[in-house]
């Protein structure tokens, strides 16, 4: 049985997330795609770090809806939760693919560039002579990655549109509580948090006191309640 995340920080209450979650997962749900499309957690930050900022979190369960293995020699033994592809794929990935996480033989070549390269995805080598091999990788699926070079938001993968929606919620917490908790002065540098499909509008789910949004995380989840009433999640800029 999945083990429950931790309660939001008392700056954000839980039906905040809920309600976000639900709305975004509806509009999905009426906007299908050849792939399920990736749900994302918008930080912003008050200041910018100094130094290039990175950290891994850690989810509750894999934010990619499918899982591939490329490689030429297959292991013995093959999860049946990892599909196949040949080495010639890394030239250019299935869209499916692409929405999913990619594992790579490790003796195979990644291209870093051209057609092979571009939207490729999350691409993890793994060494398919580890007896534990499966294992290290579905942990690599349950790490996303923080990273801060230039400006103050920054965009942390968190889910799926397949995703049911209290799956996508545990997430989402993990997610919003790890971020706020490596970012430079914790949550006293995050200014907004959102939640976010490619192409949906930004559901808040909290704005910090005295920043010119809402002022408290009763002001975010009374928004996104708007949003599911009133339909306000419809396609946004394509990010």
């Amino acid at each position: 049985m999945m083990a429950s995340a931790p309660a939001p920080n008392p700056r954000l209450g839980r039906e905040a997330v809920v309600r976000a979650v639900g709305a975004l997962l509806r509009w999905l749900k009426h906007h299908p795609s050849p792939a399920p499309e990736p749900i994302y957690l918008l930080v912003t930050l008050k200041t910018a770090p100094v130094r290039r900022f990175e950290h891994h979190l850690s989810l509750p369960l894999s934010p990619f809806p499918s899982i591939f293995l490329v490689a030429d020699r297959l292991p013995d033994e093959l999860p049946d939760d990892i599909e196949t592809l040949p080495s010639s794929a890394l030239r250019s990935l299935p869209a499916v693919a692409r929405r999913g996480l990619v594992l790579v033989d490790s003796r195979l070549k990644i291209p870093s560039s051209g057609k092979g390269a571009k939207g490729r995805g999350r691409i993890v080598p793994v060494d398919l002579a580890d007896p534990a091999w499966a294992e290290s990788a579905r942990e690599a699926a349950r790490r996303v990655e923080l990273r801060v070079e230039a400006g103050t938001c920054r965009a942390v993968r968190v889910g799926h549109a397949a995703m049911a929606p209290e799956e996508a919620v545990e997430n989402v917490v993990a997610a919003l509580e790890a971020a706020a908790a490596c970012v430079p002065r914790k949550w006293r540098n995050v200014r907004a948090l959102h939640l976010k499909a490619p192409e949906s509008i930004a559901l808040p789910l909290y704005s910090a006191p005295g920043t010119g949004g809402n002022d408290d995380s009763k002001d975010a989840e009374r928004q996104a309640a708007t949003a599911v009433e009133q339909g306000r999640v419809k396609r946004g800029r394509k990010e």
